[in-house]
C-alpha cells in the first residue's frame, strides 16, 4: 500500500460517479418504457439507479418475457441511450474527478472502473471525455454474472487491481452501489450526485462527498508543497 494514500487501490463506478449522466439515463428509460406501453411513475423508475440494464428490463416487463425478448429489449434501450448520449451536452464530468484520477496514477495507485454498465457504453463514455488513460482496468456488466447490490463486480475489480478487497476504496454514487461495495468489505465514498447523504449513509457508505473537489480529509490526495 502506497504510504501517501490510505487505500490500496480506488474502483469507481461510472454513471453518477465520473459523469453527471443519471438524469440522461432516467430520461431514456421513460422514452424506451414509454415507446414499449408502460407509463412508470418516478418512483417506479428509481429501480433503475446504479442496476444492470437487463435486470431493470425483467423486473419492469415481469416475468413472461423469455431470455431472447429480455436481451432484444437491452439491446434496443442501449442503442437509445447512445443515441442521446451522442446528441446532448447535458451530460457533464463530476468536478474535480480527472485531476482526483491523476493524482492516484502519480502516487501509482491502481484505478479501476466497475460499472453495471455494457462495454459499448463505457467505450461511448470514454469516447466523449477521453477517460482511456486514466484506468488500469475495466470491469463492466460483460464481466460478471450478478449486477449490483451483488458485491460480485467489486470482488473481480479488486482481484484486477490486485488488492484485497478490504484495502480497496469505492465510489459510488448510487445505494445499490454503495451496497454492492459494502458486501465486498471494501470502503466506500458515497457521492450525493443521484442520491441523497442519508440514502448513502443508510446503506453504509464511509465518507460523503457532493464531487471530488470537496472530499473528506481522510480521502483527499495531499497537495503537493511546490
Amino acid at each position: 500500500m502506497n504510504s501517501d494514500y490510505p487505500f490500496a487501490a480506488v474502483l469507481f463506478d461510472m454513471d453518477g460517479t465520473l459523469v453527471d449522466n443519471v438524469p440522461l439515463h432516467q430520461q431514456v428509460w421513460r422514452e424506451f418504457t414509454q415507446l414499449q406501453g408502460l407509463n412508470l411513475s418516478e418512483q417506479e423508475l428509481e429501480f433503475a439507479k446504479g442496476r444492470k440494464a437487463v435486470e431493470v428490463i425483467a423486473s419492469l416487463f415481469g416475468d413472461n418475457l423469455s431470455p431472447e425478448e429480455i436481451s432484444r429489449l437491452t439491446q434496443e434501450r442501449q442503442v437509445l441511450y447512445r443515441e442521446r448520449l451522442a446528441s446532448t451536452n447535458l451530460v457533464k464530468l463530476i468536478p474535480g474527478v480527472k485531476e482526483f484520477l491523476l493524482g492516484l496514477g502519480e502516487l501509482g495507485i491502481p484505478r479501476i472502473l466497475a460499472t453495471d454498465a455494457p462495454q459499448s457504453n463505457v467505450e461511448a463514455i470514454f469516447r466523449k471525455f477521453g477517460f482511456s488513460s486514466y484506468f488500469e482496468q475495466l470491469v463492466t456488466s460483460d464481466d460478471v454474472e450478478h449486477g449490483k447490490p451483488n458485491p460480485q463486480i467489486y470482488l473481480v475489480a479488486s482481484q484486477r487491481a490486485g488488492a484485497n478487497p478490504e484495502a480497496c476504496l469505492v465510489a459510488e454514487d448510487s445505494e445499490a452501489g454503495v451496497k454492492a461495495a459494502k458486501a465486498a468489505n471494501c470502503a466506500c465514498l458515497g457521492l450525493t450526485t443521484t442520491q441523497t447523504e442519508a440514502d448513502l449513509k443508510l446503506e453504509g457508505a464511509d465518507f460523503i462527498a457532493p464531487d471530488y473537489v470537496n472530499l473528506p480529509e481522510a480521502i483527499a490526495l495531499k497537495r503537493r508543497q511546490p
